[in-house]
């Protein structure tokens, strides 16, 4: 069976087993990420995964890993091809094969136990490794990984059944790899094992009872209780990864957000873009939502519920064992998933599982309970199955078996497998990453770099790490990085060529010690900020103090340590309430009370482009130490950014003393590379007898105001 199982992948991925070393499914987003995510894991497996968490992008930033999905449930099994071959593409797509082989040999194992038909259990193995909401997902490796789904839950039947401790290791250890490959699997494929553990422990308590009276399995539910701590004592070390992450940067989904990557009904026909047989007929939909599940696994699945309710078995063949109970079950769980899988937008259990589960807020996309969806509509047809094949002779069960399996794979199928080149080897860089591999250690940026939108090179950026052993600015993840963002954005530094100077102290003194530039990739992109990236070059040699070195098209500059920081006694600073009426501006007074109101989303406005000549007066109730400025930035108006800053003391008896004067750019880079909300940009200032702080705006922009968002003054202390 699982031999017939991968001649058919092969046959619906084609062509990529041929071609499996140097290209990759779908395009070059998703998959490339993922390949990367699988190499970084096998170079920290030999090592007990020390270290995984701090993936080498989005530098400086830690547990960078836990931005996006994991994939340590594959990793264990794809990293001997990584160590053996090198290539983490061809581990990439022996995965993405596997996953068909895997779910369909799970729900042969499944659907065979629970009906006892060969036949019904190849349709079943069929209908879930190649259903059509597959093909969506073909750029989604943790997505099509749900074979385990099926594993666990014969484990979980097992358990039931025999009561035997093997079946029920095989669920947890299921369950587990299931979750370690997909985050959105630990929490979706939880909704049926609550609702079989529920009846078959209900079942388990009125069972051999003369009486009414129930008797409570205490030993079922310890034994399951046991696992359940075992499996959650696997996935600790991911949980506290990504709990920290979440607690560090405030990651959630909005509700909104969700409700608009929840399914509507009309979405269950709609088809995926490309799918052969239905194209042209079904109408096909947008992002995630194309969950069309196929006409012949739904006309079974009928079969099978009209024909538990009407007891309609042949006489002359034994009926499985607790037929209707698991056609019963395995309808809720079909009823469960369509309901949860239009989010919060519908009342109901969604929103209690917003309500009361730890981390379910920050996932995006309700419609991917299509897997759920998937999986009850393959167990509950291969009951319909079963139960047509049982009034059939066996010649005739066998061709409408291969009939119907047919019919099956095509309604799936969406014809010859698109793949895009990535060759593992990266030759055209491969001077480049030399260099950079030989240098001392320090972080990498890489131009263009993008803001918020993906482009294919900011992958190319972050697999490069993996040959040449330096963590890179840039980067793609399920998170953006405010850094990289402002460093791409309009309002960026880098297309400010009086802004360079102080661009390269910042990302000195943030530890980027390598600035690449590739010009071909400036061609035909206006976009990217520079028409002519010669010009960027040489404004780059003249600010770098460090000689160029060109490597087939790329130009790199080997940036200087970065200057020492002397040190900050940071318990003897303390926060001084500013009052908006302490403070004078000049220009828009109404609007100063929004700097200090506590709210980054509110702003002080100098009305009109920099010029050089905007200031703020901060004043105090008595003279103090002024030690510290913070500033703190909205996510959308970090190009606002004053281009020239000076600070200076005015003491009680009128004189004046510069503290600060230069580039505000090193702070700012500062606080964008901690990824914390409102990139808080810290100014540290020297001794001083301040009754008020001058501001001043000392540079020029044809384009961007400056703006205050939130300003915060610390003093020191008295010793």
């Amino acid at each position: 069976m699982a031999a017939a199982i991968a001649a058919v992948t092969v046959l619906v991925t084609h062509p990529l087993l041929w071609q499996a070393s140097t290209v990759l499914p779908g395009n070059l987003g998703d998959p490339l990420l993922n390949a990367f995510v699988l190499g970084w894991g096998a170079s920290r497996m030999p090592f007990a995964f020390v270290g995984v968490w701090s993936a080498p992008f989005y530098f400086p930033l830690n547990d960078t890993l836990a931005l996006s999905e994991h994939l340590l449930g594959i990793t264990v099994f794809t990293a001997p091809v990584i160590w053996l071959t090198g290539n983490p593409v061809l581990a990439h797509n022996l995965a993405f094969l596997g996953s068909y082989v895997l779910a369909g040999a799970g729900m042969y194992l499944l659907a065979r136990s629970l009906w006892d038909s060969r036949g019904a259990a190849f349709l079943a193995a069929l209908a879930f490794a190649f259903a059509p909401h597959r093909l969506m997902h073909v750029s989604h490796l943790q997505v099509l990984m749900s074979g385990w789904m099926p594993v666990s839950l014969w484990g979980l039947h097992r358990y039931f059944a025999t009561r035997s401790r093997r079946a029920l290791a095989v669920f947890a250890g299921a369950f587990a790899a299931l979750a370690l490959s997909n985050g959105y699997f630990l929490y979706f494929f939880s909704v049926p094992v609550a609702l079989i553990v529920c009846c078959e422990l209900a079942r388990s308590a009125s069972a051999g009872s003369a009486s009414r009276r129930l008797r409570m399995p205490w030993r079922e539910a310890a034994e399951l209780a046991a696992a359940g701590a075992a499996m959650l004592a696997v996935l600790a070390p991911a949980a506290l990864a990504y709990i920290r992450v979440r607690d560090a940067f405030g990651f959630r989904r909005a509700v909104d957000e969700m409700a608009s990557f929840g399914a509507a009904w009309r979405d269950y026909v709609r088809v995926p873009e490309g799918l052969r047989l239905w194209s042209g007929i079904l109408t096909v939909g947008d992002g995630e939502r194309m969950l069309f599940p196929g006409v012949a696994v739904v006309g079974l699945a009928a079969a099978a519920v009209m024909s538990a309710r009407r007891s309609a078995w042949p006489a002359s063949k034994p009926r499985p064992v607790r037929w209707g109970w698991h056609v019963g079950i395995y309808s809720a769980v079909l009823a469960s998933a369509l309901w949860l899988s239009a989010g919060p937008s519908v009342p109901g259990p969604y929103r209690l599982m917003l309500a009361g589960l730890p981390g379910f807020d920050g996932l995006r996309v309700p419609a991917r309970f299509i897997v759920v969806v998937a999986l009850a509509l393959s167990v509950l047809g291969s009951a319909g199955a079963a139960w047509m094949l049982a009034r059939l002779r066996p010649r005739a069960g066998a061709a409408v078996t291969v009939v119907i399996g047919f019919c099956i794979v095509l309604e799936g199928y969406g014809g010859p497998l698109r793949t895009v080149p990535f060759p593992h080897e990266q030759s055209d860089r491969a001077r480049l990453n030399e260099w950079i591999r030989s240098g001392p250690p320090g972080g990498v940026l890489e131009l263009p770099i993008a803001g918020p939108a993906l482009e294919p090179f900011t992958l190319g950026y972050q697999y490069n790490t993996l040959l040449h052993g330096h963590p890179v600015v840039n980067g793609y993840s399920g998170y953006g990085y405010g850094l990289q963002d402002f460093l791409g954005g309009p309002g960026s530094p880098l297309r400010d060529p009086d802004a360079i100077p102080g661009l390269l102290h910042g990302l000195r003194a943030i530890g980027v010690r390598y600035v690449v530039l590739h010009q071909p990739l400036f061609s035909g992109r206006p976009d990217l900020g520079w028409r002519d990236p010669g010009g960027l070059v040489e404004l780059i040699d003249r600010a770098a103090g460090a000689k160029r070195r060109d490597f087939n098209g790329a130009a790199g500059w080997l940036l200087g340590s970065p200057r020492a920081r002397l040190p900050v006694d940071e318990s003897a600073l303390e926060p001084v309430t500013v009052r908006h009426s302490m403070v004078t501006a000049s220009a828009m007074p109404d609007r100063i009370r929004y700097a200090f109101d506590g709210d980054i989303d509110t702003r002080w406005l100098s009305a009109a482009p920099q010029a050089g000549t905007e200031w703020m007066r901060v004043a105090f109730d008595e003279e103090l130490d002024a030690g510290r400025l913070v500033v703190l930035t909205g996510r959308f108006g970090v190009g606002d950014y004053p281009r020239g800053l000076e600070v200076e003391s005015e003491a009680a008896d009128g004189t004046r003393m510069t503290l600060f004067s230069g580039s505000f750019l090193p702070s700012l880079l500062g606080g964008l590379a901690t990824g914390s909300a409102g990139a808080p940009a810290v100014l540290d200032l020297p001794s001083n007898r301040s009754r008020a702080l001058w501001i001043r705006q000392t540079g020029r922009s044809a384009k961007w105001q400056w703006a205050v968002h939130e300003l915060r003054v610390l003093r020191r202390q008295a010793r």
